[in-house]
């Protein structure tokens, strides 16, 4: 069964994914281009990579990229915070359980230890 965080992980990809469906969809309805142009206008924009726009952007474009900028950024973030508190998260399970296995073998007494 998939841990709570990684559930978290695998919705914010789908999120993410979505924003790409979306932005390159946009793109084709909204200017007219070619897929591989929405795509890559698409990631660009997202990632705020800012090597200019692939081709003139109208009015509307320009409004639909300011809102794909907003989505794309906030899931971005999201995204990279999910992914960072399961990081967290391992760490702390993992020390825990260390000291755990620590304050049970220091509680043990009178016992023998068998090698194989």
């Amino acid at each position: 069964m998939a841990s709570y965080g990684s559930r978290n992980i695998i919705r914010a990809l789908i999120m993410l994914g979505l924003v790409l469906l979306v932005g390159t969809a946009g793109y084709v309805v909204i200017e007219g281009w070619q897929i591989l142009d929405a795509i890559y206008m698409t990631v660009i924009t997202i990632t705020t990579v800012g090597y200019g726009e692939v081709r003139t952007v109208s009015p509307t474009g320009r409004v639909f990229t300011l809102a794909l900028i907003c989505m794309g950024m906030g899931i971005i973030a999201y995204t990279l915070g999910m992914v960072a508190q399961v990081m967290v998260e391992f760490q702390v399970r993992s020390i825990l359980g260390r000291r755990k296995l620590g304050l049970k073998i220091k509680s043990i007494k009178n016992h023998y230890i068998l090698c194989g």
